[in-house]
């Protein structure tokens, strides 16, 4: 058993430990591709009031005419990989109907960037 004198250390320490541990896993969730960092990928950070989104690439990866103007590579298939699969409850819903949630937000980021480029006519 550990005396009075001996369990204030201990107790110390193993709050320095967990903190160290939160701190680790903060880090982790901040920079969570460290691997592909290292490996020379490249990273596009982006969000609005109430989200963030990370896309990242490896700049090997690029086609050929993939050079759209635009920052991220492929960006079609970037969209189509965050959105497909994206439902809640898919198993619950037809292809006609899963698809059809697929659409209308695609016609809604066409209306928007619609609305987007009038501000500037």
């Amino acid at each position: 058993m550990l005396t009075h004198s001996m369990q204030q250390p201990a107790d110390r320490f193993l709050e320095e430990q967990l903190f160290e541990e939160d701190v680790r896993a903060v880090v982790r969730l901040l920079r969570p591709h460290a691997r592909e960092r290292l490996e020379g990928w490249h990273e596009y950070r982006t969000g609005g009031a109430e989200f963030r989104a990370c896309i990242s690439w490896n700049p090997d990866a690029r086609r050929e005419g993939d050079d759209e103007g635009l920052v991220v590579p492929r960006m079609a298939d970037v969209l189509e990989a965050i959105l497909v699969g994206s439902t809640k409850s898919p198993d619950e819903l037809t292809a006609e109907q899963e698809f059809g949630i697929y659409r209308r937000v695609i016609r809604e980021l066409y209306q928007r960037l619609n609305e987007l480029e009038s501000r500037y006519h």
